[in-house]
């Protein structure tokens, strides 16, 4: 404990006299009969002014004196452990590393460089700041030397961390201009993050040459970044330093505007340093997808931004009769090569064409129809990507000696849809051949395929010759050893047609056999998003950039472009921050989770060595002021005393009574001047509490739904009813309470007029939960049947086979009727919103209903189906927000949803009411007849 204010203690000295002036008081009245007589017996022949004070009155005013003495000495609690500051006389330097991996533990780096700065101005020591990352104007921040301690901690509570790494290599050269403000051997705490970089050797060199160096650092184990890796799947990679103990972790998708499209809780194990999650998102969602964020991890570190090469473009196939043979067929290769890079669709040209498609593939023979041609080319021109592969049929076959070649250019290229005029085929190697199979040349700088490896394993036997031109070289992107074409490409209005010179099987080359082929194909895809040469090969300007909240924003003042073709060797610094760089048609994004030059694998995190001697971060705990609670509490007896001196002297109920005369005047005039409104009727008893065998479902009403065994599903199920219940609420006069999750069979189901069942691929049901959802819906219950996206595009294949066996799985045995499509003349759409379409998450899902006339329910469904996943477009979370996107219509999507919710709700609360208005002109007119 210190005093920061000790001369204030000099007050105590006036004690004495404030004892001699407090002691005495004036005596209470007396009550004295009034007789004449008596009161003049009564009178007393000496003078009374004053009474002695009672000694609890004398001690309560000596201890309010003192204690606000006391307070305004600044009386301070100092941590127990000693500080680095302590001892010597030289200045203390304090190092701070500013950059992301500090924001984490930001609030406690700063309260110890300040603690830190504090003691070392109560000792007089000269006291210097320095800032270990670069500024957003790109240069390094001047050094801060004052002795006033207060000014120290004003500058820190506004300093905020860069959301780049330290340049400690810059760092270590600005201590030289430092020295000329420091006198003696300075002591030096650096607050480390913990994070290595290769300058950490010049900088612990550079700081020792000042005085002894202390490291000061927070556990590592909090900080952590997330990368990805693009293929089949898409794959979200945690970094975290080695050593650390186990924890959860949970990656979420997000779309562009923040919407949760898909969540996904993984766990770390003890020790790892890289994570894998897999993000089993369906296309639609994935090509939806912009970034990819940790819970926890603040600032870029824990966002990872996606762009057109992270997302899975759909590529169609044209198909011929023979193609995809196994192991032959030229759609085979492809199909293999394809897989793990785009989503293959295969099919006609007329049916491709009109898709979203990104890249069509040609092979051999699959455009010599020209009405085809004429579908193709006029897709190209919209901006289409077109791959072809050569084969004899893309030429006029020739008869020709071995090794001779005969030109048959084409008469149209635009027609035909090459690239460049061809001539005949050309077998290199082999028994009717002088020459012999040729390897691959480097691919050319101006090339799509530039810095791709070239396997010495690839040779092409056999070819389709370019007729030489004098522009033939600017369409060439990839020559075989001996300078012939291999691929050529050429724009056609928007789009772009890139030939393969050789077929996509092993019958011309063993290219489709090697690990470049699909490497080859990747580029070509890029291409399609919109990469076209003009960006490619240029600078890259910054568009977004992520600030340390992890936000996108304005990009900063020091804020580099970046070249295209280095790109991909580009960390995150001061020049070149996290963000999206490029127009807006090829957006490029540049990520702290991803390491420099491993295309697209993330970097690892590795543990700083120690710059100095370590410390902890508990010798620099925050100093605590009891001086205003001192003065407070002795305020606060002040004013008992005024209260008990009132007392003692009989005023105190002459107070409250001309107080209570006041206000009752006052209200008096107010209710002259203005009457105030009819006071609100008295609050309605508190209802008795419940017995314990009574749910509160029998005293409100509550929507419920049937648990799955799935937590994520059941916490989905939860927060979607909640947010309808919430819908209603506001804008119906229905009045539902929470949602109750609900096991048939096992809870009463007659409170709830609804449910709402999810179907997942493992739902399951037994006899006994049948019989009780019989009874429930035979009792007029509605059961609002859910399978989430099953069969949509928000759904594979395969978990939309497992989800679809799963609902005829738990419905086998509940008495469904016969079931029709719901259309806007149903009831159901108009009992509360005029409605024609019945989304939820997904749109255009058909919704099925009980057949109309069906007179055992009162023509009332008891069953609602669909697969539109509403619970995931009603859900609300703890802060009000929709966390969930809806697609594709966004808020106005969301909207539909909640009103058909609404629908279902007054539709299972009050029936086809709606309904008896349809027969209401053919009653007035039996009533007006009769």
């Amino acid at each position: 404990m210190t005093l920061l204010a000790p001369l204030a203690l000099l007050g105590l000295l006036a004690l004495p006299a404030i004892w001699w002036l407090i002691r005495a008081t004036p005596p209470p009245p007396r009550d004295v009969a009034f007789p004449a007589l008596l009161l003049l017996r009564r009178l007393a022949r000496r003078q009374e002014d004053t009474a002695r004070a009672p000694l609890w009155l004398l001690i309560l005013r000596l201890c309010a004196a003192g204690l606000v003495i006391f307070g305004l000495a600044q009386p301070t609690l100092l941590p127990h452990a000693t500080t680095p500051s302590t001892g010597g006389s030289g200045p203390l330097v304090i190092v701070v590393d500013y950059g992301w991996a500090s924001i984490a533990t930001w609030r406690a780096r700063i309260a110890a460089a300040q603690s830190l700065a504090a003691a070392a101005a109560r000792e007089g020591r000269t006291i210097a700041l320095l800032r270990s990352a670069r500024g957003p104007d790109g240069a390094l921040p001047e050094p801060v030397v004052a002795r006033d301690g207060a000014q120290i901690a004003r500058t820190l509570a506004q300093w905020r961390p860069e959301p780049w790494g330290p340049d400690r290599a810059a760092l270590a050269q600005s201590l030289d201009a430092l020295r000329q403000h420091l006198t003696g051997t300075a002591r030096i705490v650096v607050l480390s993050d913990g994070i290595a970089s290769a300058d950490d050797a010049p900088l612990r060199t550079a700081l020792s040459t000042l005085g002894a160096v202390s490291d000061m650092r927070w556990d590592v184990c909090d900080t952590a970044t997330i990368g990805a890796r693009t293929g089949a799947t898409l794959n979200a990679e945690i970094h975290t330093p080695g050593g650390c103990p186990a924890r959860a972790v949970t990656v979420r998708a997000r779309g562009e505007t923040g919407a949760t499209l898909g969540v996904f809780p993984a766990t770390i194990a003890a020790g790892a340093q890289t994570t894998t999650v897999a993000l089993n998102l369906p296309a639609l969602l994935r090509n939806r997808t912009a970034s990819l964020t940790l819970d926890g991890a603040n600032g870029p570190a824990g966002v990872r931004l996606l762009d057109a090469g992270d997302r899975r473009h759909p590529v169609g196939l044209i198909a011929s009769r023979g193609s995809d043979t196994p192991l032959v067929g030229a759609l085979f290769f492809l199909n293999r090569a394809l897989a793990p890079i785009a989503d293959v669709h295969e099919g006609d040209a007329a049916q491709l064409v009109t898709s979203p498609l990104s890249v069509l593939v040609a092979t051999d023979g699959t455009l010599a129809n020209p009405h085809v041609r004429d579908l193709v080319a006029r897709w190209v021109q919209n901006g289409g990507e077109l791959i072809r592969f050569a084969g004899p049929e893309i030429v006029q076959p020739q008869t020709q000696e071995p090794g001779a070649e005969t030109a048959t250019p084409a008469p149209d290229l635009a027609q035909s849809l090459l690239p460049v005029p061809l001539m005949g085929m050309r077998q290199i190697g082999g028994a009717m051949s002088w020459g012999h199979p040729q390897h691959l040349n480097p691919f050319p700088d101006d090339s799509p395929f530039t810095a791709l490896p070239i396997p010495g394993e690839v040779t092409v036997s056999r070819q389709v010759l370019a007729q030489p031109g004098a522009d033939l070289d600017r369409h060439v992107w990839a020559r075989l050893a001996d300078g012939t074409p291999l691929v050529t490409a050429a724009p056609l209005g928007h789009g772009e047609i890139v030939l393969f010179h050789v077929t996509p099987g092993a019958d011309w080359s063993n290219l489709p056999l090697s690990g470049i082929f699909p490497d080859m194909l990747q580029r070509l895809i890029d291409r399609s998003a919109g990469q076209r040469d003009g960006v490619a090969t240029g600078d890259l300007a910054p568009a977004l950039t992520l600030d340390s909240d992890g936000l996108l924003g304005p990009a900063p003042q020091s804020a580099r472009s970046i070249a295209a073709d280095a790109f991909r060797t580009t960390s995150v610094s001061a020049l070149h921050p996290a963000g999206l760089y490029g127009p807006q048609s090829g957006r490029r994004a540049l990520n702290l989770g991803d390491a420099p030059g491993a295309g697209g694998a993330s970097g690892a995190i590795d543990r700083e060595p120690l710059l100095g001697t370590a410390i902890s971060p508990a010798g620099a705990a925050p100093e605590r002021q009891f001086g205003p609670w001192l003065a407070l509490l002795g305020v606060l007896l002040l004013l008992a005393d005024l209260l008990a001196s009132l007392r003692l002297r009989g005023l105190l109920g002459r107070l409250a009574a001309a107080a209570l005369v006041i206000g009752l005047s006052g209200q008096a005039h107010a209710q002259y001047a203005d009457p105030p409104p009819a006071p609100p009727p008295a609050p309605a008893p508190a209802p008795a509490p419940l017995p314990a065998n009574v749910p509160r479902a029998a005293v409100e009403t509550h929507l419920g739904y049937v648990l799955s065994g799935d937590s994520a599903v059941d916490d989905i199920s939860r927060e979607g009813l909640r947010g309808l219940s919430d819908y209603v609420n506001a804008r119906t006069s229905a009045q539902l309470g929470a949602p109750d999750g609900v096991t048939p069979g096992h809870d009463n189901l007659s409170y709830y007029p609804m449910l709402y069942w999810p179907i997942t691929p493992n739902s399951t049901t037994n006899p006994h939960e049948i019989d009780a959802l019989n009874a429930y819906m035979a009792h007029g219950g509605i059961i609002l049947i859910d399978t989430q996206g099953a069969g949509s595009e928000l759904d594979d294949a395969g978990q939309s086979a497992a989800t679809q066996a799963a609902l005829r799985r738990v419905t086998d045995g509940l008495d469904i009727p016969a079931l029709a499509k719901l259309t806007s003349k149903h009831v159901l759409a108009h009992t509360f919103y005029l409605l024609r379409d019945f989304p939820g998450r997904l749109a255009g899902q058909p919704v099925w209903v009980a057949q109309s006339g069906d007179e055992s329910n009162d023509d009332v469904s008891p069953v609602i189906i669909g697969s539109a996943d509403w619970a995931h477009a009603w859900a609300v979370d703890s802060s009000g927000g929709t966390p969930y996107a809806v697609i594709p219509g966004g808020d106005d999507q969301r909207t539909l949803a909640y009103r058909f919710g609404v629908n279902v709700v007054l539709y299972a609360l009050t029936g086809n009411y709606k309904a008896d208005q349809v027969h209401i002109p053919a009653i007035l007119k039996r009533l007006g007849g009769e």
